[in-house]
């Protein structure tokens, strides 16, 4: 028997996209036809209040194909909010109920596919159903930001930025405002970065908006090691969502890198309650091991490693995050495996990162040195990655070099983990004698 927090592990981790899909609610893209508005305005049109309303609906209209589109996306709305995977099948069934009764010209149908697939993590399907969507609607701004996120994740950027302009020019809105500022972190553009949510925060109406904007707030000031501008945001947006997993779990890292261990750990239970997302449950294990309380890092790494097992046997991709967990733990061949696979999927910054340390895991630093080189070819303000590269190199007796990457690695965020910081603190006292 799979336990209720296990299954509800499953599609939390599945939905995660850092600004992927959750940038816009998908059930407003698919609501069902209110007159006869132009694309670029019926897009944005709300749409009907539940869940149970598109179902009262559909009990009078059984082929309203644009009623069976909008479920499909207010299902995977609640896939999200609530991270019960039933609802990315019931998802699935209803967007491909649409497309029975609408094979041709269901652009809405098809964009709903396309962000079931992103949140699946299968960016490639994401990004031919987005297209084949774009090509029936060119005026969906919603639909540009899950073709927008799927060419990010597949590496192709310079195709990105063109996409991300077009939707900025269909609609400059809080999803497409928080897309450049990723955009723009990626390339290494912090203040760009952050200027980008502060004008999606002035724009917003809604405080789950609210929420979401001071979480990437306090995640841009952590990646610098400003923790107590980070602090301040996460706990701006908790002000207005005093229950969002997400803001909770950034709090934890905060207080964590401030010293407030307690705190911290406090924020990771809380968070891991609500939402067990693999890769918090990681931290939160982490956090206890700092803490000494072995005993139950051992059971949150238990129930991670459950996690990561029970999603991949659902079908969702987690190889990227994977590879990195096991790389993290010593299992290189493990590791490999998994980084091999997301890297024939996809050539991102992100792969390259985790195939070098990967190789470096499994005793492969010559081969490692490549990938963590490219890993930072956007931009050498990612910690994580100037801290592999660093020990890759150090592995390599490339003394002076390690000493450049890991000294860039804490100058960037001395915070970037508990457990890096820490080594690259050791590697850089080992290289000094």
């Amino acid at each position: 028997m799979i336990s209720s927090r296990l299954r509800r592990a499953v599609a939390a981790s599945a939905a995660v996209l850092g600004l992927g899909v959750t940038l816009f609610s998908v059930s407003s893209v698919l609501a069902p036809p209110t007159g006869q508005l132009a694309p670029s305005v019926a897009t944005s049109v709300p749409p009907p209040s539940s869940i149970s309303v598109l179902q009262e609906r559909l009990k009078r209209l059984p082929r309203d194909w644009s009623a069976w589109a909008a479920l499909g996306g207010a299902y995977l709305d609640e896939a999200v909010a609530t991270a019960d995977p039933t609802y990315y099948s019931k998802a699935d069934g209803a967007l491909q109920r649409s497309l029975q009764i609408r094979p041709a010209g269901n652009a809405a149908a098809l964009t709903g596919q396309a962000a079931l697939a992103a949140s699946r993590h299968n960016f490639r399907s994401a990004l031919e159903l987005a297209r084949a969507a774009q090509e029936l609607n060119a005026y969906s701004a919603a639909n540009q930001g899950v073709l927008v996120d799927a060419l990010v994740e597949l590496g192709q950027y310079d195709e990105a930025e063109v996409e991300l302009q077009r939707m900025m020019d269909l609609k400059p809105s809080v999803p497409a405002y928080t897309r450049v500022s990723y955009f723009r972190e990626l390339n290494g553009d912090l203040e760009g970065a952050r200027s980008a949510l502060t004008q999606a925060d002035a724009i917003a109406s809604r405080a789950t908006d609210h929420a979401f904007i001071a979480r990437y707030l306090g995640e841009l000031a952590l990646s610098t090691g400003d923790v107590s501008d980070a602090l301040r945001h996460y706990d701006t947006g908790l002000e207005a969502a005093p229950d969002n997993a997400a803001l909770l779990a950034g709090r934890a890292r905060a207080r964590v890198a401030a010293g407030d261990l307690d705190g911290g750990l406090q924020d990771y239970r809380t968070s891991t309650a609500l939402v067990p997302l693999s890769t918090n449950l990681a931290e939160y294990a982490a956090a206890l091991k700092v803490a000494g309380r072995d005993a139950e890092a051992a059971q949150q790494e238990a129930l991670t490693r459950s996690t990561y097992q029970l999603l991949q046997a659902s079908g969702s991709n987690v190889d990227l995050e994977l590879s990195l967990y096991e790389a993290d733990r010593g299992h290189g061949e493990a590791a490999l495996q998994a980084a091999r696979r997301e890297y024939r999927r996809r050539a991102t910054v992100h792969t390259e990162d985790a195939l070098g340390w990967a190789l470096h895991a499994a005793g492969r630093s010559e081969s490692a040195l490549k990938h963590a080189k490219a890993a930072e070819r956007l931009s050498p303000s990612n910690a994580s990655f100037a801290y592999h590269r660093g020990m890759i190199e150090q592995s390599l007796g490339m003394d002076k070099a390690a000493r450049r990457s890991l000294q860039r690695a804490l100058r960037t965020n001395p915070y970037f983990s508990p457990v890096g910081a820490r080594q690259a603190r050791q590697a850089l006292q080992e290289l000094a004698r």
